[in-house]
């Protein structure tokens, strides 16, 4: 299965930049380091999963700068920090649980640490990923269309990023994200 959609988002952009593969390890770089971070904040027993939250946020905003740069579309940072958030929103029902799993457990010295470690950073990985895969899904069409991304307004591009997240089949891509988990440790 590899990251089938986040690759036929990418070819998507395929006139506008000429690398894909480097859009590809862009978004999977961004999502490594995110889970990197988060495992180390979700050993801090129960605020610790919270904390990565707010450090995957961080990545997604960065990851989402990188590809805007990549692509030559320019965002404000208000915008690009509003967008994550929406799809932090978005993709908030499918990570709550594992938020809850993993501050729970974190307050178990040994094993609950190390299990809430590995579930926060699983999870922060999987939302950079899906993150980076609609983002690339939202410019590819709104591209591709021949709008100008840079000239429409926060509330323009928060509609085109719930369009593609309505369009996500989650469970899909939920699955995509954990064996691009896998392939990529």
């Amino acid at each position: 299965m590899g990251s089938a959609m986040l690759k036929e988002a990418v070819y998507a952009l395929k006139i506008y930049y000429y690398d894909s593969e480097e859009i590809v390890k862009t978004v999977i770089g961004f999502a490594l380091a995110a889970a990197a971070s988060a495992a180390a904040s979700g050993c801090l027993p129960g605020a610790g999963s919270t904390v990565a939250i707010a450090v995957s946020l961080g990545f997604v905003v960065a990851m989402y700068v990188a590809l805007a740069k990549m692509l030559g579309v320019e965002f404000g940072n208000g915008i690009l920090k509003s967008i994550a958030s929406a799809v932090l929103a978005d993709l908030g029902g499918a990570i709550a649980a594992f938020v809850i799993v993993a501050a729970a457990i974190s307050f178990v010295p040994g094993f609950g640490t190390i299990g809430a470690a590995t579930i926060t950073g699983i999870t922060s990985f999987c939302y950079v990923y899906l993150a980076g895969m609609v983002y690339i899904k939202m410019l590819g069409t709104l591209l591709n269309m021949g709008k100008s991304v840079s000239t429409m307004s926060e509330e323009e591009l928060k509609q085109a990023m719930k369009k593609e997240m309505d369009s996500l089949d989650m469970r899909e891509a939920i699955k995509e994200a954990k064996c691009a988990y896998k392939q990529n440790k």
